[in-house]
C-alpha cells in the first residue's frame, strides 16, 4: 500500500522599520530600527491512498473542552428544572 502525506500548514510574516532624524541649532539625533516575525501553524494534512485525496484537519484539543464546557453549561439549567419538575409532582 503506498500512501503519500502533504502538510498544511498556514503561515504568515511581516517586517517593519523606520528612521527618524531630529535637527537642531546645536544637536543632531538620527535612529534607525526594524523588525520582523514569522508564524507557522500546522492545519493538517493531505493524505493520497489508492488515488483518492482526502483533507485531514488536525484538531485542537482544547477546542473540544470548550464545546463540552458550553453543552454542558447550556444543559445543565434545563436538566435541573426538568429533576426539580420531577420531584414536586
Amino acid at each position: 500500500m503506498n500512501i503519500t502525506v502533504i502538510p498544511v500548514a498556514s503561515v504568515g510574516f511581516g517586517f517593519g522599520g523606520g528612521a527618524g532624524r531630529e535637527v537642531a541649532t546645536a544637536r543632531t539625533a538620527e535612529g534607525g530600527g526594524g523588525g520582523g516575525g514569522v508564524e507557522a501553524r500546522p492545519l493538517g494534512f493531505i493524505e493520497i491512498k489508492n488515488g483518492t485525496a482526502a483533507y485531514k484537519p488536525i484538531r485542537d484539543p482544547w477546542a473540544d473542552v470548550v464545546l463540552a464546557a458550553l453543552l454542558a453549561g447550556t444543559a445543565a439549567p434545563k436538566l435541573v428544572r426538568i429533576l426539580r419538575a420531577r420531584r414536586n409532582r
